[in-house]
Parts: C-alpha cells; sequence; structure tokens
C-alpha cells in the first residue's frame, strides 16, 4: 500500500515536471495584425529585401524636406498624366453653385464709407478638388439696373475695396487688401473669382472678406435678413470636379462597404509606417489605405462576366459548382520613397498597389 501511494506522488511529480517545461502557447494573432505582417513581407519582396534596411546614415532635416518634395512632385506628375488619359474618354462639366454668404455692417467705418464682413462657410457639395472658374457676387438689388445711375446723389461709388479678413485665431493681424474694383452701373455685381479660387483650393472652414464703399449702400443691397441678425447675399460660383478626382470619388462611394449585407466590397485597412516601425526608413507616404475586396458573389452582383453569372446561377442550383469569387476590378498606383539596401534614396512605383474596385469572377 505504501509502495502505491509513493509510485503515485512520483508519477505527478513527473507530470508537474514535464508541464513546467512547456513554454505556453503564444498569444494568437488579431486579425489586423496578420493583415499587417503579410502586408509588411508583400512590400519587402516587391522591393527584393529580405528585412527593413539598416541605416548607417540618415538625411538631416534640409535633406528630407528636399526628398519629401521630390515625393510630391512625382505624385503630382502621376496624377497629372491619370488625370488626362481620363479626361480624354469625356469632357469637363461646369456646375452652377448658389452660395448664400452673410454680410455684416461694421460700426467702425470712417465717416463718409461704409464698411461690410463677408462670411461664407464651406458646403458639402463644395469640396477642395472644384476647379472654379467664375464667382460673381450679387450686390444690388435688380430694380436698380433700371434707374439712371447718374441722377442718383454725388455719393454713390464707384469702386470698392475687397480685404481678407485674417483667420479667427489670428484676429489682431490687418486685413489684406485684394482688389480694387470699380462698380460699373451693369450687371451691378462683384467679381470674387480670384478670393473664392484660393479659397476653394485650402482647407479653410470659411471664406472671411471684407467689402469697403465710399457711401452707405444699406439701401441699396440686395439683402435679406438670417435668423441670426445677418443680411444674406447671393454669390454664383461656377466650378467643376477635375474628371479623374469626380470618377474615382463617386467610384470609392459605390464600392466601399457601407451596408453589413456581406456581399462583395471594397474593405480598407490603415497602415502606418510609423506604427509597424518602419517610419526610420520610409520617407513617404506616413501612411496609406490598403484596401482589398471581400464578401460573397450572388447571383448578379458584380459580375465580371457572362461566365461569372451562369457561375453564379449554377452554385445556387448545386453547391458542387464553386461561386465566384470576389476580386479586385482596378488599381491605383502608389509612390514609396525609401533608403535602400545600400542606405541611396530611392523612389518605387507600385502599379497594382491600391484596389479602386472589386467585382465577382
Amino acid at each position: 500500500m505504501r509502495s502505491a501511494r509513493q509510485l503515485v506522488r512520483f508519477t505527478l511529480t513527473c507530470l508537474l515536471l514535464l508541464l513546467s517545461s512547456v513554454e505556453p502557447r503564444p498569444r494568437s494573432w488579431d486579425q489586423p495584425e496578420l493583415e499587417l505582417e503579410t502586408i509588411k513581407r508583400g512590400i519587402l519582396d516587391r522591393l527584393g529585401l529580405q528585412e527593413p534596411p539598416v541605416l548607417r546614415q540618415r538625411l538631416d532635416q534640409d535633406g528630407l524636406r528636399r526628398a519629401r518634395q521630390l515625393y510630391r512632385e512625382k505624385l503630382t506628375q502621376l496624377r497629372g498624366n491619370r488625370s488626362r488619359d481620363e479626361s480624354q474618354a469625356a469632357a469637363p462639366a461646369w456646375t452652377l453653385h448658389l452660395l448664400t454668404p452673410k454680410l455684416q455692417r461694421r460700426t467702425d467705418a470712417p465717416v463718409g464709407s461704409s464698411r461690410y464682413d463677408l462670411t461664407l462657410s464651406r458646403p458639402e457639395a463644395f469640396p477642395q478638388e472644384l476647379s472654379v472658374r467664375k464667382a460673381e457676387l450679387r450686390l444690388f438689388k435688380p430694380s436698380l439696373r433700371t434707374l439712371d445711375l447718374s441722377r442718383l446723389n454725388a455719393s454713390w461709388p464707384s469702386r470698392v475695396e475687397l480685404y481678407r479678413l485674417p483667420e479667427p485665431r489670428q484676429r489682431r493681424g490687418d486685413p489684406e487688401l485684394l482688389h480694387s474694383h470699380t462698380l460699373a452701373a451693369t450687371p451691378l455685381s462683384l467679381e470674387l473669382g480670384a478670393a473664392v479660387r484660393e479659397w476653394a483650393a485650402s482647407a479653410v472652414p470659411q471664406l472671411q472678406l471684407q467689402l469697403v464703399f465710399p457711401a452707405d449702400l444699406s439701401a441699396f443691397l440686395a439683402t435679406n435678413r438670417s435668423s441670426q441678425g445677418a443680411e444674406t447675399l447671393q454669390l454664383e460660383v461656377e466650378a467643376q470636379v477635375p474628371v479623374g478626382e469626380r470618377r474615382r470619388k463617386s467610384r470609392a462611394l459605390e464600392e466601399e462597404c457601407r451596408k453589413n449585407d456581406g456581399k462583395c466590397c471594397l474593405k480598407s485597412l490603415k497602415v502606418s509606417f510609423q506604427d509597424i516601425g518602419w517610419s526610420d526608413w520610409v520617407i513617404a507616404p506616413n501612411s496609406y489605405y490598403m484596401k482589398f475586396c471581400a464578401g460573397s458573389c450572388p447571383h448578379n452582383h458584380k459580375p465580371a462576366s457572362m461566365h461569372a453569372q451562369i457561375k453564379a446561377r449554377l452554385h445556387t442550383l448545386s453547391k458542387e459548382m464553386p461561386s465566384p469569387c470576389c476580386v479586385p476590378a482596378g488599381y491605383d498606383p502608389m509612390v514609396l520613397m525609401h533608403y535602400s539596401s545600400d542606405g541611396r534614396i530611392v523612389s518605387t512605383l507600385f502599379e497594382d498597389m491600391i484596389v479602386t474596385r472589386c467585382h465577382c469572377a
């Protein structure tokens, strides 16, 4: 009996020793981590590298600025070439945008003149990609066009000065004179093309201008009182989105997985070179969106061909026939500015890096 208990103790001791010598199971990767590791391996393989390059000497700040400037130039050239190719397929269309800036009269104007602050918030349908051809501010009431302006009193202004106001966080700065316009009898409007064009291309959320007249025009301005107590005018802006940019944005909205219906669509994964530990040898870009196709391919959902339609129909009749697969149908290129294995600065073009469309094939 005693020997049996000793045998049991011996066996348990051996099992504990064996278990203590086994290394714990590694933590399984989350899916995004696995995807990032796959992306890293794919980029290294494309560059012909086994591992990220070990740098012995890095560029100084001036050198980095020049390298990033070269990167931006290459990117602009690449986009320009693509836009020209796409613009040959369709002529650009100009669209008239009717905007309503607010006009607030200032009380600090010199005697014998009037001063107004004009503010316009950027509407959703007015992105930075717009190319502005014409912007006309309807200043005066249409009824004035039928009057003989020569009969009006001498205080009727002949010129208007247009200033750009400093940004709210820089309110202590002085307004910047942009233009001085002569007011004609017709069309009784003010051309703001240059100011609107510069604002449209910027990331500033509001256009803030100041109009200075040599007389009081309150009775003649074609305005309506708003709920905030300011007057509103009408600004007509004729603009267009570049053909290539318009197509890409429209295509992206159609392709992105916005509804969780599980069908073939375009998914995005942000890849930050800093987060994956590559910011020491990848100069630009800082990050990009890795897009991939995922989802099911039911009948008549984004078929790539008649063959794909028939294949999907056969799959509904018999599961022995595999269904079509959700695969890329188009790509955008990506430029990578980076150090090579010998420490040189090089740029590599990945022609088929960014998926833009998916279909079922």
